[in-house]
């Protein structure tokens, strides 16, 4: 029996009929939860997937997308969450690196996985969910996947991989595959679980995209290891955000920066201490100033975190506990934080460097990056995980994070990756070479900025941007750019990016607002 098996079973034992997870009008007690995840787990197996098998999830928020994923956990195949907004190159790669054999999908993401399905030879089938699987000549075997067949107990397997891939956004290259356990991803939620007190009075709200970790390790497990319920939206929706909390409860969500921000900006003066049910909320990148709102006058403590794929909840900024508002707080129990130089020298307090973090426990830190061994070997040389990211120690041992230095953009909750941006723009015949960065804006937030050598004199952003749309997620489509003669480079011919991220906005041209009119963006 695999952990998260185990997990589901004992979890349906000890709550039964409670309320485990809503979406929708739907709702499924622990005990149906358990039920149906056999019963798909089953279904999977009968169709050929077994734990030999790298499957690839590509749906939208939804329960069926949950069970998916819990049934593939029972039959402990490796699984890779995959976004469902990629396509063509993109989705490629993340198909072909994870060596992806299997695959379970939406309808509406079918086509763009057929598109490359001749492309990847490990593939061998496709289970479509609401989808007539019909006839035809397809590269691979599709069939139709029906999520809610008749309940069936699995057996349990005695041996499994029992492994997670989940892709970072990539930095100077390809994103890689982040390599966790059942056992590792069991450890975080536990711990996530412990260190925000969950229990069956609970209720939480996840919004974000269940592909990430945030959702699946720090949303839904930790409500199944502690008796709590927890309601899967398809995306956040400010406009009944707290219609939401009020119908159902709410006690707890995860958040963002920006989310915040964003939630703050619909919550009206009637909204304050005691006039809702929502207590507390864990997540990254809250200001100051909108720290203060939240817990000064909404009453709904912030648990703030600085962590990666790779090493998550490294450090906590905790109510009880609490460091200056803008930190993300100090070492947790799982990793052990430290600021170094260049050269891996400690940085005194206060002095800017590379954030690196060392296990305490085991399965706190990632296995490693799927079929990397070299990346795995430089991220983790002289026994710390090296992050990439900027900050500095205070003193007292605050962690103050500063920025990506990875090649990276933060939009809309997302990590997006400047070079596999680049990579899609370079494709188009009239870009002879693209540099992209992120702009500042808002809450943390940044726009997607890109710089164009144009190869044809006659090269229009309209169709650029179009081109881009059709290849890229919407959050990753620049939203600035502009043609150039050449790009600042080092001696060396590398594009100078802190430059770049310097060009004052007013020197692209704003798509939405240029591409309205030719009717390329809704």
């Amino acid at each position: 029996m695999t952990i998260f098996h185990d997990l589901l079973r004992s979890s349906a034992a000890t709550h039964g009929g409670r309320i485990a997870l809503l979406f929708g009008e739907e709702q499924l007690s622990y005990e149906d939860v358990l039920v149906r995840a056999e019963g798909l787990a089953v279904k999977l197996t009968s169709e050929g997937i077994g734990p030999d098998d790298h499957l690839a999830v590509v749906m939208d928020n939804s329960l069926e997308c949950v069970l998916v994923w819990l049934a593939s956990s029972i039959i402990g195949c490796t699984e890779v969450p995959v976004n469902p907004q990629y396509r063509g190159t993109l989705l490629h790669y993340m198909l072909a690196d994870a060596q992806v054999t299997a695959a379970v999908c939406d309808a509406c993401y079918l086509p763009g996985i057929l598109d490359v399905a001749a492309q990847l030879p490990d593939l061998k089938r496709v289970l479509v969910n609401g989808h007539d699987a019909g006839s035809g000549s397809f590269p691979v075997t599709i069939r139709s996947l029906d999520v809610s067949a008749t309940p069936e107990q699995f057996v349990g397997v005695e041996s499994a991989p029992e492994r997670i891939i989940l892709y970072t956004s990539g930095t100077t290259g390809p994103s890689k595959g982040v390599v966790h356990t059942q056992r590792s991803m069991l450890v975080l939620s536990r711990y996530n679980a412990e260190v925000m007190g969950y229990g069956e009075h609970d209720r939480l709200l996840n919004f974000f995209p269940l592909f990430h970790q945030n959702a699946r390790y720090t949303g839904v497990i930790p409500a199944l290891c502690s008796g709590a319920s927890i309601r899967i939206e398809r995306k956040l929706s400010t406009s009944t955000f707290w219609q939401t909390c009020d119908r159902d409860r709410i006690t707890a969500f995860n958040y963002l920066g920006s989310v915040l921000r964003m939630i703050l900006n619909v919550t009206g003066p009637e909204r304050h201490t005691g006039m809702h049910s929502v207590k507390k909320a864990f997540g990254a990148g809250a200001s100051p100033g909108v720290w203060a709102e939240f817990e000064d006058r909404l009453g709904i403590a912030l648990y703030e975190t600085y962590g990666l794929s790779e090493a998550p909840m490294a450090t906590l900024n905790l109510p009880e506990n609490r460091s200056p508002r803008g930190s993300a707080g100090r070492a947790s129990a799982l990793f052990d934080v430290a600021v170094v130089d260049e050269d891996d020298e400690l940085r005194p307090a206060g002095e800017m460097g590379e954030i690196v973090l060392r296990p305490r426990r085991a399965d706190a830190l990632m296995a490693g990056y799927h079929n990397n061994d070299a990346a795995t070997a430089h991220a983790l040389r002289g026994g710390w995980f090296h992050s990439g990211d900027r900050g500095f120690l205070n003193a007292a041992g605050d962690l103050y994070f500063e920025e990506r230095a990875k090649d990276s953009i933060r939009r809309r909750g997302e990590n997006i990756s400047a070079w596999e941006v680049e990579s899609v723009l370079e494709q188009h015949p009239a870009v002879a070479e693209a540099a992209v960065c992120g702009v500042a804006c808002d809450d943390r937030e940044e726009e997607v900025a890109a710089s164009l050598i144009p190869s044809d004199a006659n090269a229009s952003l309209a169709d650029i941007v179009a081109f881009a749309r059709q290849r890229l997620p919407a959050y990753a489509v620049p939203t600035l750019m502009r043609l150039v003669p050449d790009l600042p480079r080092t001696p060396t011919a590398k594009v100078r990016k802190e430059e770049l991220r310097a060009v004052p906005r007013a020197s692209y041209c704003a798509l939405p607002a240029a591409c309205k009119q030719e009717g390329l963006l809704e």
